[in-house]
């Protein structure tokens, strides 16, 4: 059997740019920048593609490029339509958008995932994260799992007998990024450490009748009351906020076993979380982006 033609895989987001050049199964070069599509500044996303990616194109004239994440929205090159959940691999692949590129004929988009619930009105989506969910999709358990992709959104994902069948999302790291940011809640600046007592206090202060917005003001209150130093005050804070995420996605996802991917700082502070409650999860540390841009473009 001939080996697959080189892939050049590209995760694009609102904030970064990352390649990967994969030749026979291995990667043998990657780049990454800032070139996110919020950092465009009226620049061409095919320059930019070509800027980081060129040189592989000359070396491997047969490579295929993919792409996933922002880059598929309306701002981004080319809007990729959502697929709707419940979707496959074989169905990502089947809706990957073709657009014609100067400098490589031709890339293909990874379209997001779209999840609507009727009965509350309400429409959730991902882009980026449906990529790593294909490359974990093949090594879950049939009767079902809920993937957590922790970060600014995060992401708790319903799989089941091989599809991806819902999901929601919690919008945890970019709500503690502004909320500790020039507000009466801010500390002294100390970023936050999950593995504090502070933390754990946040953690279990997320149980606590009152709801949300009244515990976030204890914050304040306990450093007011030197129950909590200025230097703590984040890490109450960031406890508090994965606390009220992790109890309302585990009742979301109805006992479901857990698998926590990545092993950013989010990803850590969700661990570390998870361990304090008591809820046993699997850590999937592997690429899972680079892994479902290979199983996406396997199945077109």
């Amino acid at each position: 059997m001939n080996p697959p033609p080189p892939l050049i895989a590209v995760d694009w987001g609102s904030t970064h740019f990352r390649a990967k050049l994969v030749v026979e199964g291995k990667v043998v070069a990657s780049t990454a920048s800032p070139d996110g599509i919020r950092h465009l500044d009226g620049r061409d996303c095919d320059a930019i593609l070509a800027l980081h990616c060129a040189a592989w194109k000359h070396t491997h004239p047969d490579a295929r490029v993919l792409m996933s994440g922002m880059i598929g929205a309306r701002e981004g090159w080319v809007e990729a339509p959502y697929v709707s959940a419940p979707c496959s691999v074989a169905d990502l692949a089947a809706a990957m958008v073709a657009v014609p590129c100067d400098s490589f004929g031709e890339v293909l988009i990874v379209p997001g995932v779209r999840c609507d619930d009727p009965d509350n009105h309400t429409t959730d989506v991902m882009r980026g994260e449906e990529t790593q969910i294909a490359g974990l999709l093949g090594s879950l358990p049939h009767e079902g799992a809920v993937v957590c992709l922790p970060g600014t959104h995060s992401k708790w994902v319903i799989c089941q007998d091989g599809a991806i069948r819902g999901f929601r999302t919690w919008l945890t790291g970019e709500a503690y990024e502004r909320l500790t940011h020039g507000s009466l809640i801010s500390g002294d600046g100390t970023p936050a450490d999950p593995g504090s007592e502070a933390f754990a206090r946040g953690l279990e202060a997320s149980s606590l009748p009152g709801g949300l917005l009244h515990q976030l003001f204890l914050g304040r209150t306990h450093m007011l009351a030197d129950r909590l130093a200025p230097s703590e005050v984040r890490s109450f804070v960031s406890g508090l906020l994965i606390g009220h995420e992790l109890r309302e996605a585990l009742d979301y996802a109805d006992d479901l076993p857990v698998h926590l991917v990545g092993d950013s700082p989010a990803a850590f502070a969700t661990g570390t979380a998870l361990e304090l409650l008591g809820i046993p999860h699997v850590q999937v540390l592997e690429d899972m982006h680079l892994q479902g841009m290979v199983s996406v473009i396997g199945n077109r």
